[in-house]
């Protein structure tokens, strides 16, 4: 007697290959899910350091501001100097390339700020762009200043601190004593030999750049309100600043896409009054 004949069951090359496409599909699925994660927490991670970063430094700018003695005006030329002969990288306008800037046409504040004692000196504060590259090329690789290469965002902003002390900008003899607040008799003349530092990285052009600003979105980054200083004075009397309004925005080209906040054309904006235009420290 013959026994039970038992057929091997098995997959045919059709179904093996249906099972494979199947199982492909899936596995496309599941990468494209992570991938599109790690992009989506890659670029929450930029934006919230990159806010952070922008309003830190406007707190900072605002804060000098409010302890002001005087604010350079629209109009005034000035030109940026260092210890290094020539045109140091960290001094260079990122519209005209070289160290010389013009308030309200340029994107740049200059400041004075009283002494802090009755011996300290006044101290010369700015606050400017440079190019990001131009920053970065023209600053030691071991520096701290140095942010670190980054090709795709070259044509980003830096924005800079400079700082340097100057002696008083009153004449060594004022044609009356001076009762504060009181305005200088001519615009004081800029320090030289300051010094740069870089106060925050990914600042968005203020003139079109391809891949962060158009013509669409050009904005001003330090726009001025003017008056005319009350009371008397033996000298012709400029008008003085009496309100600036700080307006920045930050870009950078992440993964291969622009981001940039607070929006496509938008800016962080805050107006400040300084207190203590035309005033000195008394200790």
């Amino acid at each position: 007697m013959r026994g039970p004949r038992w057929r091997q069951a098995g997959l045919t090359l059709v179904e093996l290959l249906v099972g494979m496409a199947l199982m492909g599909i899936v596995l496309a699925a599941l990468v494209a899910y992570f991938s599109q994660s790690g992009r989506v927490s890659t670029q929450s991670s930029t934006r919230a350091e990159l806010q952070q970063e922008v309003l830190n430094a406007q707190q900072l700018i605002a804060g000098k501001l409010k302890e002001a003695w005087y604010v350079y005006p629209p109009g005034f030329a000035l030109s940026l100097s260092a210890s290094a002969s020539g045109n140091p990288p960290t001094l260079q306008n990122p519209v005209t390339g070289n160290k010389n800037w013009t308030v309200g046409t340029h994107p740049i504040l200059a400041m004075i700020l009283p002494p802090e004692s009755g011996t300290a000196p006044y101290r010369f504060l700015a606050y400017y762009p440079v190019k990001r590259s131009v920053w970065v090329g023209g600053t030691a690789a071991t520096s701290w200043r140095n942010p670190g290469p980054d090709d795709s965002n070259g044509d980003a902003w830096v924005l800079v601190e400079y700082r340097a002390n100057m002696a008083s900008p009153f004449p060594p003899s004022p044609p009356v004593p001076p009762l504060p607040p009181f305005p200088p008799v001519a615009v004081p003349t800029v320090p030289t030999n300051g010094e740069a530092n870089i106060l925050a990285d990914y600042i968005a052009p203020t003139v079109a750049t391809t891949g962060f600003t158009t013509s669409t979105n050009i904005y001003n980054m330090f726009t001025y309100a003017t008056t005319t200083w009350p009371g008397s004075w033996p000298a012709p009397v400029p008008s003085y600043v009496n309100s600036v309004t700080i307006n920045l925005a930050v870009a950078r080209q992440s993964q291969g896409s622009l981001l940039r906040l607070p929006g496509a054309t938008g800016t962080y904006s805050i107006t400040v009054f300084p207190a203590n235009l035309g005033r000195i420290a008394v200790n």
